[in-house]
């Protein structure tokens, strides 16, 4: 061995200390909002992960990816767990064509329409007359056609003729939630007018057509809140807004326009570090408001003392001119600073006219504020993509939710 190296050995000389590691800040980006970086959340959950119903597999993704997001911002992340109960119509459903050739069909479930898993012949039944069911409807799924016809005449009449299920194809474009008074025991599935035209093209053809439906039993899912808190754990306001979405649309508008719109605000605030300011996405909006009660009814004393303000944010990807609801006092403030950004918001509608998450709070008495873009012609459709996504004001309603937060109410 090298002298140099026994000599050392001998004298017991300590190795040379290993320099320990610096950690590279975290790049948090302008401490302004950013339009572009709420489209790119937008883009994950609406187009990446989908429709996200309450208890889906695709909400696991969402807290994934907020998980992802706000931690690596310098928050403490709390994954908030509860159960909540979905209408009929809500529960997941799927309809297949098996022959002539295999075609997956998106459609709704009836708000009382039967429970299962069936298969057989589809057969047409027209509008649902009595006189328009076939014979051969007997044991097999009935195709119907939404006109005059009542829902609940279609459901007694399918009985009677011994269907094992029905498909109301609609009269106008899109899907639709349909109510069956009094309840039937048969699967009732609603499904747009485009695929009830293409179904009776098939029908027309010799060989016949074969079906299968699923709609499930269960009403109640295990749903999440997402919450963020700085370090500090203070909340002085919370900033928050819904990540789920009805099954059968991506919800690229409701909600993942105020979803990434909040993700964007928690960015920003710890950018330009501001304190004590908390963000949360809310599962289980569409299906009640369940997340956010659930949230409310979770928070402490001192916790509820604390919490100044919540604002929510909800379809704000529209070109509607802004929209406020809340106390009188924050629709002012919020007033006033929008004319200071040189946004105009409409501040006359009645505070309880919308039903969103703020509700919750408001219920509680706790002040709250919404702010959306009233464009609500293609939520709960399928047409409610990032393609469809006009954002005409996201930008200067991000800007005018940091300023809420950046501005500080005056004190009482």
């Amino acid at each position: 061995a090298p002298l140099a190296a026994l000599l050392g050995t001998c004298t017991g000389s300590a190795p040379a200390p290993t320099p320990t590691p610096t950690e590279t800040p975290v790049d948090l980006g302008p401490a302004e909002p950013e339009a572009e970086r709420i489209l790119e959340h937008v883009r994950v959950l609406s187009q990446e992960i989908g429709p996200r119903p309450a208890g889906s597999a695709e909400e696991e993704e969402v807290i994934a990816y907020a998980r992802e997001q706000l931690e690596g911002w310098g928050y403490q992340v709390e994954v908030q767990t509860f159960t909540a109960t979905r209408p009929d119509f809500q529960r997941p459903t799927t309809l297949t064509v098996e022959q002539p050739e295999r075609r997956e069909l998106t459609a709704v479930s009836f708000q009382g329409g039967g429970a299962g898993a069936v298969s057989g012949r589809l057969v047409d039944a027209g509008t649902g007359r009595e006189e328009e069911f076939p014979p051969d409807a007997r044991g097999a799924v009935v195709l119907l056609q939404r006109r005059d016809v009542t829902f609940a005449d279609m459901a007694r009449r399918a009985e009677a003729a011994g269907a094992i299920a029905a498909v109301v194809a609609n009269k106008e474009p899109g899907l639709f939630s349909g109510d069956l008074d009094p309840p039937s025991t048969l699967p009732f599935l609603a499904i747009d007018q485009a695929d009830g035209e293409a179904l009776r093209e098939l029908l027309a053809r010799p060989g016949g057509l074969e079906v299968a439906l699923r709609v499930d039993a269960q009403t109640e899912v295990i749903a999440h809140n997402v919450v963020a808190r700085p370090q500090s754990g203070r909340c002085r306001t919370l900033s928050g807004g819904h990540y789920d979405s009805v099954p059968w649309a991506a919800g690229a508008n409701d909600n993942a326009s105020g979803s990434g719109l909040v993700l964007e605000l928690a960015r920003t605030v710890a950018a330009a570090g501001l304190s004590d300011h908390c963000f949360a996405l809310f599962g289980a909006e569409e299906v009640g408001l369940q997340g956010s009660a659930f949230f409310v009814s979770e928070l402490s004393d001192v916790e509820r003392d604390e919490l100044e303000v919540a604002f929510n944010y909800d379809v704000v990807g529209g070109d509607a001119q802004p929209l406020a609801m809340g106390g009188s006092d924050l629709l002012e403030r919020t007033e006033t600073l929008a004319g200071q950004l040189g946004l105009e918001v409409d501040i006359s509608a009645p505070k309880d006219d919308i039903s969103s998450d703020h509700r919750s709070f408001l219920d509680a008495g706790i002040p709250a504020l919404m702010l959306t873009t009233p464009e609500f012609d293609l939520i709960h459709t399928a047409g409610d993509t990032l393609a469809n996504l006009r954002a005409t004001f996201l930008d200067a309603v991000a800007t005018l939710g940091f300023a809420l937060l950046e501005q500080p109410a005056p004190g009482p």
